[in-house]
């Protein structure tokens, strides 16, 4: 059955029944059923999302057949992590409350998923169940009125409005996994039990020292902390994280927690390699991230946009934009650059050098030397500040621009 005939036969269902829920709330009430800890039977929430329904035709029946078709279809999104909202459900760019008015795609998708998550019995969660699903329902709650959005927003709404939607599906993925699979470690408890012991050997006080050279290690930009990292990476791969577990998990590591430290270790030794001028391994290494953990939460995305630039691999760039498209500081960059190197001092070039000095005046300013950063940077910025500029040179902004000839004469000049 073709998209277009479900979504068809889905709206004349929904307009039998007593509470004519618009499509967009049933596509995220569907979601929303992925997320609960049960599963839950359709004799349970077909009632909840429509009502009673009156179906007085045999012909009819075709319309719950559709429905049907879209609820594994919802299913099966939610286990290979397919979890973005649908295209309509968009955000407005120029003003984020255009977006959110009443029967909008946004805030109906959004009224859906939360309706949908009122099955959760909040009694019986853990309390990291609990956390997760109280941030997943906090962002679900800013995009269902402007209202709502402009308190929880704050000053920096439009930029923070964005930057919720484009982390809805991290905060979605955790619901999940929490929910969902966390009751499920026991599967790995043995492989677990194999690493402690292999690492702390039954030593509880040897856990503080893993922590502790973890955090030394990460702090270390050095040649010579490559050792180190190896060192604990090959603990790590001779304990729990076997051949095995990564071909079983890749997709949503940094669900896993035991994970995460393993998945910063291998972000840290790429940025090592980039910093030291070893872009083709840093490159490598990143690539590989992103296949474990395609949401990419650690945000490796913005070291690889650059690594690519210096190692000329446009095609791949531009593909990785295409999977990443956000309006980040990153990502106009690369895209100007990747305009300038196809088109030089051109009209679609100067279109993407005219978006970075509205997204943040200081860019251009201190790329070119116009402009200086301080020495030491507080571990936060603003939008549009020369922190945030910072944070751009850090992943070998400055390197990826001197890659290109010209560049830099191309954004100097007026």
């Amino acid at each position: 059955m073709s998209p277009t005939k479900i979504r068809n036969n889905v709206i004349k269902l929904s307009e039998l029944s007593t509470k004519q829920p618009n499509y967009y709330f049933i596509q995220g009430y569907l979601m929303g059923l992925g997320v609960l800890p049960q599963l839950l039977p359709p004799s349970e929430w077909q009632p909840d999302l429509f009502g009673d329904i009156n179906l007085q035709k045999e012909s009819e029946i075709k319309y719950l057949e559709s429905l049907m078709a879209l609820y594994n279809q919802s299913m099966d999104k939610v286990i290979q992590n397919e979890l973005k909202m649908p295209a309509k459900c968009s955000l407005s760019k120029q003003d984020y409350r255009d977006s959110l008015k009443p029967n909008m795609p946004l805030p109906s998708y959004c009224k859906g998923v939360l309706q949908a998550l009122k099955n959760i019995n909040k009694r019986m969660l853990n309390t990291e169940q609990k956390r997760s699903i109280n941030s997943f329902t906090t962002v679900l709650k800013a995009f269902t009125s402007p209202k709502i959005a402009a308190k929880e927003f704050g000053e920096f709404a439009q930029y923070n409005a964005q930057e919720y939607k484009r982390n809805y599906v991290y905060f979605m993925a955790d619901a999940i996994f929490e929910l969902r699979f966390s009751n499920e470690r026991a599967v790995f408890d043995e492989n677990e039990a194999e690493f402690n012991n292999h690492f702390l050997d039954e030593e509880p006080n040897e856990l503080d020292e893993f922590d502790e050279l973890l955090e030394l290690v990460l702090a270390d930009t050095e040649l010579k902390a490559l050792e180190p990292i190896q060192m604990l990476l090959d603990i790590m791969e001779s304990g729990l994280i076997t051949k095995q577990f990564i071909k079983d998990n890749t997709g949503y590591f940094w669900g896993l927690h035991e994970t995460r430290p393993y998945m910063m270790l291998r972000a840290h030794r790429a940025k090592i390699h980039a910093l030291h001028g070893y872009t083709q391994k840093a490159q490598s290494e990143l690539e590989e991230l992103l296949t474990l953990n395609p949401n990419d939460n650690q945000a490796n995305r913005f070291l690889l946009m650059n690594c690519l630039i210096i190692n000329k691999q446009w095609d791949k760039l531009d593909a990785l934009l295409a999977d990443f498209d956000f309006q980040e500081l990153h990502a106009t960059a690369s895209r100007a650059l990747s305009a300038f190197v196809k088109h030089g001092d051109s009209k679609p070039a100067n279109a993407y050098k005219k978006m970075l000095q509205q997204q943040n005046k200081h860019f251009s300013k201190i790329l070119t030397g116009q402009e200086k950063l301080k020495e030491q940077q507080p571990p936060y910025f603003s939008p549009g500040s020369k922190e945030e500029v910072a944070v751009y040179l850090d992943s070998l902004g400055k390197q990826a621009w001197i890659s290109v000839p010209a560049s830099l004469f191309w954004l100097r000049k007026r």
